[in-house]
Parts: structure tokens; sequence; C-alpha cells
């Protein structure tokens, strides 16, 4: 095809384009799985345009694809660490060490709170859209890849797919039908398009209506299609009861189950107990340890179930309980109320043995039991040896301090700990004397001196900013944050500490068994007292949790904590952390916010790397667009004149255009064929330099011939030259023209 012709350049967008529509348009199904869907999309727009415009650009400059597509990729990553880490960045753009471990971080907590919380999260607002902007953007360039890289259309179905599926597989809900029709529509004409994907935007008017009609199709058919719920009639989020249905404590975090059933206050029955045991202290099932603490949210770590840590039989002593400890033994035994499923196996702790049958098996560090299959999961009977120590108050003020190892594992803290919890636990355990006095003294003060109240009208959450405001201005929660404040101040003050998520004391039925319902899902702190092991304390006020443990009882006329106190300490105004958002963000979870400033600068960047080869294409138009046969040569030559000096070339600039000419073959290799058609453009210069001619033909055919004449050795020349330098400076006279700077 001779250039010059209908050139379908200027079209060379529209699959790119329709790709990340295509693409954005499907990322919508996500929508229900964050409160604020609007941001990831945003993000994901506006990083997925700049890619677009890049990958346009350097097309247009001639780059092999994988030079496109690897600086799509690192132009992505760019911005992800701009937008999700520009306060560790240098200038808020360029990537340090420190701005790539955040945004690392960022994208695997959003993945994990994604895990943990049930949808639609509100929860770790900067993680989670920093991982689903991340994902999104591994969408589009997925769906670009296909598209333009490797030009096979039908395969964008592949990614499309897979995104589409995630309200089905993940959220357990219906898809849009308008996400479904403007994804679909979209998809079809992208794959309608015929010919050369990059140069075509025509489409197959019988392929455009007959897909169209399939679209439809689909929709008015579906609901018609009898399916089998494969789930035994779970329900969405495994929160259904009743025959066929099943209540789930499977999550991750198992804060959100605690937080849902405690605010639904459907005091369903979960579990019954028959037990021998008459200590006051023993009536609490744990369920999960909750043992990490990474400013964000309390959660488990990764537990180790290797096989020889079978449930089925007994159990290894629990880890600081030394052999001097008397104690006492109880038998219980457990039956799942129809309906109840969990993961974890509710149990006292600690127990010298448990018979359940499937493949349970429980983690050394924390003895709490997890689930792995091959046995019922509900409608479970199972039995267990408990063993209740005798802990006393005196017991635990003779203990010593426990081992480094401990305390390294169990007193770990973020570094952006907001400095006025440090303060406050400092504040509340003055004068006490030794973890025994100070972890009592925290728990007096959350429960009786601190004037704080039990709600479920408190936004859920324990991360760094909301155990500051609670510790501070509001004091109003419910055990999740009690349990995660203490154990957190625990820490601060170098008591190993964790939180434990489980049930209170059962009520007892009239056949004499015990029941927990949903209504008595709770958390609360374990400190570790070497010789003791962990030993279960009670910060949430008693209207809740009824008389703290016997062994936290400082004195007989202490207050019954089941009656709300008076405050004795009154409540400081909370100094806002370094590094922290504004209480004003705290307020609304919304710490995440789009950079546009370092966003609009790196799109500048973008341009101005463009810009310099958009300008030489512009001058290489005008200058093959002659009206006459004078015209049209002086812009040829000119061409080739910039061409040289944008590839280093040597171009004699005062000598004669036959001189000129001479240079070029010398520095070129080039065939005898376009040696001729070089020394005939030649020739067209000296005759309108020299003889004065300024037009050829009246005769517009074959003025036409001659323009393509020109414009292909023109072309042809130029590819020679680029041919015949070294890669390095072909890319530099692409990106960075000199003859821009060398005027004639």
């Amino acid at each position: 095809m001779i250039a010059g012709k209908a050139s379908p350049a200027p079209l060379r967008w529209f699959v790119p384009v329709l790709g990340l529509l295509t693409g954005w348009a499907a990322l919508f199904s996500w929508s229900g799985m964050v409160t604020a869907p609007s941001r990831y999309l945003i993000a994901t727009l506006a990083i997925g345009s700049l890619v677009v415009a890049l990958g346009l650009g350097l097309r247009r400059l001639g780059a092999p694809a994988y030079v496109v597509a690897g600086a799509q990729v690192l132009l992505t990553l760019l911005v992800l660490d701009t937008v999700t880490a520009g306060a560790e960045a240098w200038l808020g753009v360029v990537p340090t060490w420190a701005s790539v471990k955040a945004t690392a971080f960022a994208i695997y907590d959003g993945a994990a709170a994604m895990n943990y919380y049930a949808a639609p999260v509100s929860q770790n607002v900067s993680q989670t859209q920093a991982f689903l902007t991340a994902c999104g953007m591994l969408v589009l360039l997925s769906i670009e890849a296909l598209a333009t890289w490797a030009r096979r259309l039908p395969l964008v179905a592949l990614p499309i797919l897979v995104t589409l599926s995630v309200p089905i597989t993940i959220l357990d809900a219906r898809l849009s039908p308008l996400v479904f029709i403007t994804t679909a529509l979209l998809f079809l004409r992208l794959l309608g398009l015929n010919g050369d994907p990059l140069t075509s935007t025509k489409s197959s008017p019988l392929l455009w209506t007959v897909s169209s009609a399939a679209v439809i199709a689909a929709l008015l058919l579906a609901p018609l299609v009898p399916v089998t719920n494969l789930l035994g009639g779970a329900g969405a989020g495994g929160s259904g009861a009743g025959p066929g249905g099943s209540f789930s404590t499977t999550t991750v975090n198992p804060f959100i189950r605690l937080r849902r059933d405690l605010v639904e206050q459907t005091n369903t029955p979960m579990l019954y107990a028959t037990t021998n045991s008459k200590d006051e202290d023993a009536g609490y099932l744990r369920t999960t340890v909750l043992d990490e603490y990474d400013g964000d949210s309390w959660r488990p770590s990764k537990r180790q179930l290797p096989p020889e840590n079978n449930a089925n039989g007994d159990f290894p002593a629990p880890p600081g309980l030394g052999p001097a400890l008397g104690g006492r033994l109880a038998d219980w035994d457990f039956e799942f109320a129809p309906g109840f499923g969990t993961n974890w196996l509710p149990l006292p702790y600690p127990v010298r043995s448990v018979k359940v049958p499937g493949v349970w098996r429980y983690d050394s560090r924390t003895l709490d039991v997890a689930f792995l299959g091959g046995g019922p999961r509900t409608g479970l009977s199972y039995s267990a040896i408990a063993f209740t120590p005798t802990t006393t108050s005196e017991t635990l003020k003779d203990t010593v301090i426990a081992p480094a190892s401990v305390r390294n594992a169990w007193t770990k803290l973020p570094a952006n700990l907001p400095a006025v919890l440090t303060e406050r636990a400092r504040e509340v355990t003055r004068g006490a004397k030794g973890n025994y006095e100070k972890a009592v003294a925290l728990q007096d003060w959350f429960r009786s001196k601190g004037g704080f109240e039990y709600s479920l009208d408190q936004r859920e959450g324990s991360g760094n900013e909301l155990l500051a405001a609670f510790v501070t201005d509001d004091r109003v929660g419910y055990c999740e944050q009690f349990a995660a404040a203490m154990a957190t101040m625990g820490r601060i003050l170098d008591i190993p500490s964790r939180v434990v998520v489980g049930f209170l004391d059962g009520t007892e039925e009239e056949d004499g068994r015990l029941l927990y319902t949903s209504d008595d899902r709770h958390a609360w702190p374990e400190m570790y007292f070497s010789g003791v092991g962990w030993v279960r304390f009670e910060p949430t006020p008693g209207q809740r949790t009824g008389a703290s443990p016997t062994w936290t009882r400082q004195s007989a006329d202490q207050t019954d904590p089941r009656v709300k106190p008076s405050p004795t300490l009154a409540p400081v105004p909370r100094s806002v952390p370094r590094d922290t958002a504004s209480a004003e963000s705290a307020a609304s979870g919304s710490g995440w916010r789009i950079p546009w400033q370092p966003l609009a600068g790196l799109g500048v960047l973008v341009l101005l790397v463009l810009t310099p080869a958009g300008v030489r294409r512009g001058q290489r138009r005008r200058r093959l667009a002659g009206t006459d046969l004078h015209r049209l040569s002086e812009g040829a030559w000119e061409e080739l004149r910039a061409t040289a000096l944008d590839l280093g070339l040597e171009w004699p600039e005062h000598r004669s255009p036959r001189e000129q000419a001479r240079s070029v073959i010398g520095q070129v290799p080039a065939a005898q064929e376009e040696v001729r058609s070089l020394k005939v453009l030649l020739t067209d210069v000296e005759r309108g330099r020299y003889a004065g001619t300024t037009t050829t033909d009246a005769d517009p055919d074959a003025h036409a011939v001659l323009r393509d004449r020109t414009t292909e050795t023109v072309g042809s020349w130029r590819r020679q030259m680029q041919r015949s330098v070294d890669r390095k400076r072909s890319w530099r006279g692409r990106v960075l023209p000199a003859s821009l700077l060398r005027r004639r």
C-alpha cells in the first residue's frame, strides 16, 4: 500500500479506548464489595486512561509491543505507588523503598480485609481501595494485552468473565442487569471489528444485530432457567437459620460475625452444653484467638495445623502453665444447635482432651481448633475434658516477668501507634506495681473508673484511630473496642496480650443444659503470666458481662461491676497523633483520597514525553502536503534533513543538495532502487531551486502520482536511516528529536 493514501492511523485509538471502557464497565460489578465504590472506579479510570494514552503514543512512535507493554506496566505501578503511598515517595511521585513497601502492605492488607470482613466492607478504607484499584488495573492491562498487544479480540472475554463472576462467586449476589448489558454491548462492539483491529472501526451489521439479540434473550430467559442451590440453602452470607439454613462463623476475622450477631439481637440458639463444672469462672467458651495487631485491626495469625496436631485426642499443656499449679477437671458435652456451623470449635480454656468427629486440628501456640473437613461441620456433637487452674490474685502477683521469647512475640505493635494510647496506658496504671496490678488497673478503668459506656451504636472497628477516639473522647463501644483497647494498652506496658473471641456464660435451660445464643457472642483480652499462662480479663462493663473474674477483684467492698458507675476520670480531649488522619476522617471512615495533583503531574509527564514526537509528526505531515512539485520536493528534503539530525547522522548544512545526498548515501546502506529514488527526488529539488520550476503538469492525476512517489521515497529513506543506527539512538531520535532545536 502506498503511503499517503487513505490512512487509517487516526482511528488506531478506537480499540484500546473501547477495551478500556469495556473493562471499566465490568468493574462496576464489584461495587457491592465496599461501601464507597466510586473511589476505586475513578482511580482505575484515571490510571487506565493514562496507560491507554501512553500505549497510543508509543505505538505511534513505532515501539515494539514488548516495549509498549513494559512501559504501560511500569506506569501502572508508578501511579499506584503515587496514589497509595505518595507521602512516602520523593516529591510525592518518585517511588522510594518506603513507598514501595507501603504500597505492597496496603494491597496485602486490603486483600486480607476483603476476606476478613463481610461485604460491603467499610473497614480499612485506604487498603481495600488500593487492593481493588490494583485488581481493576490488572483487568484493564489484561484487556489491553489481548486486544492491542496480542490482537486477539475474542480472548478479551476471559478477563471480562472473571470480573463479572465476582458478585456471584464471592458476594453471592446477582449481577446488575445494567452492568451486564453495558459490558456485553461494549464487548460485542469490540468483537465485531473486522480486519486489523488497530486500524478498523467497522463491524458487521449482521454480527451486531445477532449479538444484541443474544444479550436481550439472555436477560429475558435467564430467570426461567431452573437452578439448584449448591450451598444447600445456606442463604446469602451463610446467615440463614432453620431447616436447610446455616449460621456461619467461618469469616477469617471473627469480629465481623460477632458484630452482626450482637446488632441483630435475634437470640438464635447456636450451641448446647452439659457440664459438671461448678466453677464460677468456667463458663466462657473460646472460638478464635486474635494475636496480631497491625494498626487497622486485631486478626488471627497464620495457623500451623500439622497432622500431629489432631484435635481428636489429648491436648498439650497450655503455654506458660506450670506443673505445680493445681486446678479442677470438668466434663463437657456439646451439641450444635440446628442450622449452626463453624470453622472454629467452641471450647473452654484450657482443655485436657477432646473427642470430635471429622478433621479438626489445633494450633500449638493458641490452642484454638480449626476445621479442615472430613466430617460434619453442622449438627455436630463432641465432648471435652476441661482443666480450670486455681488462679488467685496472690498467684498472679507473685509471677516473674515473661521470658523474652514470649514478650517479643506477644507485645508487637505497629510503628504508627497513636501517642495518646501510650499516654493513657501509663496514666491509668501510674502507681501500679507489676504486670498483674497494671492489668487490673486497666480492667477497672474500663469497667468502672473511666466513664465508659457499653453500646452497640458505636461503629465497628479496632484500628488505631478508632481506639484513640475510644479511650479519649468517645468512651462508648461494645466488647470489640473494650477487648482491643485493653490488649493494645497491655502490649504498650510490655504485658503479653491478645484478644479472644467466643461466648459469654451460657443460660441454663429447664433440662439442665447451657444454651449459648447469638446474643452471647463476646470478645475479651487474655494476658500472659509465667507459671499460670494465659489469663482472662474482662474490661467490658458489668451491665453486659456481669461480675469480673474472681482473680481480679481487689477487695470485698469493691463496687458491684454490674452497676453502671459515674466517671471519676474526666475525658481528655484527644490530641491528633502524627501521621494519622484527622478526627473528621476517622469519624467518616474515609482515609483514602486520590492525590489529583501528583496524578495530574504524571499525566503532564506523559504528555511531555509524547509531545515532541507529536510535533515532529505534524511537521512531516505539513512538509509532504505541498501543492506543487517545488514545495513538495523542498518539504521532502527538509524531512530527510530533520530525520538525519534526529538520529545523529551527518548532514552538511552549507553544502549543495547533491553533496548532502552523497553524505546520506555514504552513511546509510540502501538498495540500488532506493538510491535511484533519492536521486529522482534530488533532481526535483535542484530543478526547483536552480531552474525556478514551480509546477509540473496541470493534470491532477499526474500530480497525485508524483506526490505518492515523493512520499514513498521519504518513508523508505526514513526507515533505512533508522535501521542504520543502534536502538538507543533510534529511540532518542523519536522521543527527543534534535531537529526541533536546530532551525535552518
